[in-house]
């Protein structure tokens, strides 16, 4: 792939354009490739080969900065400019009034970890936790430790076409019933689609990764917000940060309630093993 093209791929992946910083670097890049740049005749040619180079290496060093400057741009004018993340509190409360209906699981007993279904055709998680219609991909590796505990991701599926509106997630570490807490992903950032909403009473806070992030009890998902991103035909994927304190076990149970597209309630229960 030539450096123009790689210059246009990392353009198309900045929302919104910068138009500007386009023509700069494209130009630049134009110079750099001109032939007929800094070629006098005579007896000079050696010389000006050389120095040839090291404008071409000048050149580069600047085209580099500047596709940096304008991914970073890009992020902050995204930030900027993503609406505010607003949530229909009474729906929200009606899943609050869901019983929680976590498992009892003794210390020391086997965790009874949800079982796996193929998604593989509906995006690239080709196995996931859960029967729906929401699944979750695996925790996989842990993400940081702080002196309070552990941090890692969450990522759930859902299946567009059997769930709707708002989807509540409550977590507890099954043997301990320590609470399992939800943070923004990622640590510091603007909320965007496709991102979990962290709600409820904040109970705390800690420095995460230089961050400080408050802690909620609760995570929403917007199911009319995914990833923008998302290919047609894929169910979309939400992700959060979730936080458990260093007592916990890491069998780790979520209650997801929501309202399918038939309008019927649903109460599902994923256990995970972080």
């Amino acid at each position: 792939m030539s450096l123009r093209a790689e210059i246009h791929d990392a353009l198309d992946e900045v929302t919104p354009p910068a138009p500007h910083l386009e023509l700069r670097v494209t130009g630049l890049l134009d110079q750099v490739q001109d032939k007929k740049v800094l070629l006098p005749r005579g007896g000079r040619a050696r010389w000006t080969r050389r120095f040839r180079g090291v404008v071409a290496l000048v050149a580069a060093a600047l085209v580099v900065v500047l596709i940096g400057g304008l991914m970073m741009e890009g992020r902050l004018l995204r930030d900027m400019n993503a609406p505010p993340q607003t949530i229909s509190q009474a729906e929200l409360s009606r899943l609050e009034t869901r019983p929680l209906q976590f498992p009892a699981v003794k210390p020391g007993e086997a965790c009874p970890v949800s079982p796996l279904t193929d998604t593989s055709a509906y995006g690239s998680e080709p196995l996931v936790f859960g029967t729906g219609p929401v699944y979750a991909t695996p925790l996989g590796i842990l993400f940081t430790r702080t002196n309070w505990g552990a941090w890692t991701i969450l990522a759930l599926q859902v299946e567009p076409t059997k769930a709707s509106g708002l989807i509540l997630i409550r977590a507890r570490d099954l043997p301990t019933s320590a609470l399992v807490v939800f943070t923004p992903y990622p640590f510091g950032g603007v909320l965007q689609p496709g991102d979990g909403i962290p709600t409820g009473r904040v109970i705390g806070s800690q420095v995460v990764q230089g961050e400080t992030v408050q802690l909620y009890p609760e995570l929403v998902i917007d199911t009319s917000r995914p990833y923008e991103l998302t290919r047609k035909g894929d169910w979309p994927i939400y992700t959060s940060f979730i936080g458990y304190p260093k007592a916990a076990t890491g069998c780790l149970g979520f209650q997801v309630d929501g309202v399918g597209t038939d309008g019927t309630a649903f109460t599902e229960l994923l256990v995970l093993s972080a």
